[in-house]
């Protein structure tokens, strides 16, 4: 977390000793050198003076020649890939232990780095520290700055007061690093703002970029300090003059959201490629974004996958989750489920929010994998607990539909009523809950509101909750021409549809007008998909809603049997049973029975079962009526669950007619109910 690998602080070590070569030095030539100090020298100034491969010959030669600087800088060659060689961690490993032996105090801690890290060797702490500790025996103080590096980082190993000891120690002998270990350790792991402050301003007085950056931070924030915009800004800037990745991303996003300075879109996307090159992830997935989207530069997703690909290759999770979101919804690139799921997975598990959401979702629906109430629900608790407000109303509408987890409404409103200025959801089932919960005492008043509400954000079906309200729901509301209007203003609901079409039907606050009405029993049906002569038939034929008309009902049930509509052929076959508004004909009902079982009607298993049971018309026929009863209650039909019971008891089935009726009664008939009871 805080430990800056060991060959960033030493990768300016070639180019130091170079400069302790002396103008004398240059006048000496490869052949009349005779000592590996001399030869060691030479190289150095080959190397300041950009020629490496001369340089890298005699730092060959001198590390031959058994000189333990030579050696250990040869080691650091291979290490860094240097002087146009490739890196080569053997090579490193074999001259950092040459030198080593020669008490090279470099080369142990650099051996230690390799045990640390495990890099090349197995990893293995005591050996760090062994190796630590030899640099240390030679009062080598950069060795305190790794070793306290150590003790702050390592789980197993962690320690603070052995860290602060030996950052101290380090610091002392004015190691930057061990300022900054100090900072590190006040900052984040002691809470001492003012400590971490200090040493921050120490290491970025001595021109650490990373402690320029951090001190700027402090300054922005007023954090160990007086809070100081422009001074955090100056070492803000001084940060970015070093190129320091973090600090041109920080910049660039002070333009892009207009943190104490003007917001500026095109120098932030500057400041971001920048910044990206430098290898900073949030740049990265920022500048893809614009790319994205198009804005401030031509849309380009390809160049926004690819500043993605970068930053989650770092590990950053909301890069991946961008990258599955693009293939999920398939707009701007081909949708791929299979490509999306992984990365979402892989941000979810790094627990980004964004991922954990949609995965939420994605579980519930079944949206490219299995759906699953108990993953979604999991998954959206996870997101909600990450304080992730997008999460709120998907947590919020699982606990009220009792998805993945137990219906609890109180909890529901907790997350939902945290969204409802901006999400529609939100206010429609906060709405519903204090209209309709058994849970939450009603309050129509704060439904009524948090309907408005989602009807004002675009849900307009939300219009139909509120005629309900003002029509039945509330006495203390009841408002008929508040109903009509909201029914209107939402008739792409199925519900106002219905509502307002008996209201035309009947004359109730609005003019009587049939057609009117019919037209609005039509588009319910289109809505429901439903056949709308059925629906009118019944309307006919029940005299509930207008004057009832045999002949018209049976017009508009022989309209939608020639569509197949079941509901139609057993309501018309019920007609020709009964002789009502037409001949009694048994057969002519029995044909219509018949067609609606064959499209899927059970009712009309019932009734046909009837006619042979009881011989209406035709002779009793007991094996055929039991086996139509028989078809009706196997497929769930609580009715005929309970007159199956009924008949087996009477035919000394006992336990078999019991089966039936509790069955019955699991589905809420009150015959079976009543039954039950006076059995017990």
């Amino acid at each position: 977390m805080y430990h800056l690998l060991l060959i960033t602080l030493i990768a300016g070590l070639l180019a130091a000793c170079s400069s302790t070569s002396s103008n004398n030095d240059k006048t000496k030539t490869d052949t009349n050198l005779h000592s590996s100090d001399d030869k060691l020298r030479l190289a150095e100034s080959y190397y300041k003076n950009n020629q490496p491969e001369k340089a890298l010959t005699l730092y060959q030669q001198a590390a031959n020649d058994g000189n333990a600087r030579a050696q250990g800088e040869l080691g650091l060659i291979y290490d860094l890939g240097a002087l146009g060689v490739k890196e080569d961690n053997a090579l490193a490993f074999h001259w950092y232990n040459k030198a080593a032996k020669q008490n090279d105090p470099q080369s142990f801690v650099n051996l230690a780095s390799f045990y640390r890290e495990g890099e090349f060797v197995e990893k293995d702490l005591d050996k760090a520290i062994f190796y630590y500790q030899k640099a240390l025996n030679q009062k080598f103080a950069m060795a305190n700055c790794e070793l306290g590096y150590l003790y702050l980082d390592e789980p197993s190993y962690q320690d603070l007061h052995k860290a602060e000891a030996n950052f101290l120690m380090g610091a002392e002998s004015e190691q930057v690093p061990c300022y900054l270990g100090l900072a590190y350790l006040y900052d984040f792991e002691q809470n001492d703002q003012q400590q971490a402050f200090r040493w921050y301003k120490l290491a970025a007085d001595s021109d650490s970029a990373i402690a320029q950056y951090n001190l700027a931070l402090m300054y922005i924030n007023g954090a160990g300090a007086d809070k100081n915009i422009q001074l955090g800004h100056e070492y803000l800037a001084i940060a970015v003059e070093h190129n320091y990745p973090f600090a041109v991303g920080y910049l660039a996003k002070t333009y892009d959201f207009g943190w104490n300075v003007g917001e500026d879109k095109l120098a932030a996307v500057e400041l971001y490629h920048k910044a990206a090159e430098l290898g900073d992830a949030d740049s990265q997935v920022n500048l893809g974004m614009f790319y994205e989207n198009g804005e401030y530069v031509s849309q380009n997703i390809q160049t926004a996958l690819q500043l993605y690909k970068m930053a989650a290759d770092q590990g950053n999770a909301l890069a991946l989750n961008n990258i599955a979101v693009l293939y999920l919804i398939g707009e701007k690139v081909e949708k791929d489920l299979s490509t999306a799921v992984p990365f979402f997975y892989k941000a979810a598990s790094l627990g980004n929010p964004n991922a954990l959401t949609n995965l939420g979702v994605m579980y519930r629906f079944g949206n490219g994998v299995q759906q699953d109430d108990k993953q979604s629900f999991s998954y959206l608790k996870q997101a909600a607990d990450l304080g992730f407000k997008a999460a709120y109303k998907h947590l919020g509408i699982s606990y009220h539909l009792g998805k993945g987890t137990e219906k609890n409404d109180k909890l529901a409103l907790s997350y939902l009523l945290d969204s409802v200025n901006h999400s529609a959801n939100s206010a429609y089932y906060s709405g519903v809950i204090y209209s309709q919960s058994s849970e939450v005492t009603h309050d129509f008043d704060k439904a009524i509101t948090y309907f408005e509400k989602a009807y004002e954000l675009g849900r307009q079906q939300t219009g139909s909750n509120l005629g309900w309200i003002y029509e039945t729901a509330s006495p203390e509301h009841h408002n008929i021409q508040k109903a009509i209007n909201w029914y209107q203003q939402s008739l792409s609901s199925s519900y106002s549809c219905i509502r307002l079409a008996k209201l035309y039907l009947k004359g109730e606050g609005v003019a009587k007008d049939l057609d009117k009405g019919f037209e609005l029993y039509r588009e319910y049906a289109r809505i429901e998909k439903a056949d709308a002569d059925a629906l009118i038939g019944n309307l006919y034929f029940f005299g509930d809603v207008v004057e009832q008309d045999y002949q018209k009902a049976k017009l508009h049930f022989e309209r939608a049997i020639a569509n197949k509509q079941l509901t139609a052929a057993n309501n018309l076959g019920e007609m020709y049973r009964l002789g009502t508004g037409v001949p009694q004909d048994i057969h002519k009902a029995i044909s219509l029975y018949e067609a609606s079982i064959d499209w899927g009607g059970i009712i009309a298993m019932v009734n046909l079962s009837e006619i042979y049971l009881n011989g209406e018309g035709v002779a009793v026929n007991e094996k055929l009526g039991l086996s139509w009863l028989t078809k009706a209650a196997e497929l769930g039909q609580n009715d005929a669950q309970y007159a199956l019971g009924k008949r087996l008891i009477g035919n000394q089935d006992q336990v078999e007619g019991d089966k039936w009726i509790k069955q019955s009664a699991e589905l809420g008939n009150e015959k079976a109910l009543k039954y039950l009871n006076r059995s017990l």
